[in-house]
């Protein structure tokens, strides 16, 4: 195995939504990306051109995690990674990089959507990094958020 970051291209929008339907927990088809979140290919592709920014883990090449951030309001799109990849290190990596890059961008907190479903380990994870739920619902999702502790004028 032979783990590699890099930031995310447009063109890796299809095998990181490969990744995306894979996931055990929260899995999603693309109807439900496109009808629940306003998601597609192209959409994804799109903001990647323009105000989003991503990081994928690939293992000799092949995608296998991936986060996306939304440089205009701060959210965190998305953390997924293949079933076969978990517990390795992978989501916290790609997430903690599009957090400092969100952080870079001047936003002092930053937010992303989770399912409250305690079953759901997504809500752990992120609990275990300093997220913490707000109480506001969108949809069938809880609003987490995080805060920027780096002291003003320092890198995160």
């Amino acid at each position: 195995m032979s783990l590699n970051y890099r930031q995310m291209l447009p063109e890796d929008v299809p095998a990181a939504l490969t990744v995306r339907l894979s996931t055990r927990e929260n899995a999603v088809t693309l109807d439900e990306l496109r009808e629940d979140y306003g998601v597609t290919p192209q959409s994804m592709a799109d903001e990647l051109r323009s105000h989003a920014n991503g990081w994928v883990c690939e293992d000799d090449g092949k995608l296998v995690g991936f986060s996306m951030g939304n440089g205009l309001n701060g959210e965190i799109a998305v953390v997924a990674v293949a079933p076969e990849y978990e517990d390795r290190g992978i989501g916290k990596t790609v997430l903690a990089r599009t957090q400092d890059w969100l952080f870079s961008l001047g936003h002092q907190e930053i937010w992303l959507l989770a399912n409250p479903d305690s079953e759901i380990r997504a809500t752990g994870f992120y609990e275990k990094l300093g997220w913490r739920a707000t109480g506001v619902m969108k949809g069938h999702d809880q609003i987490l958020k995080l805060q920027n502790t780096a002291a003003p004028g320092q890198p995160v």
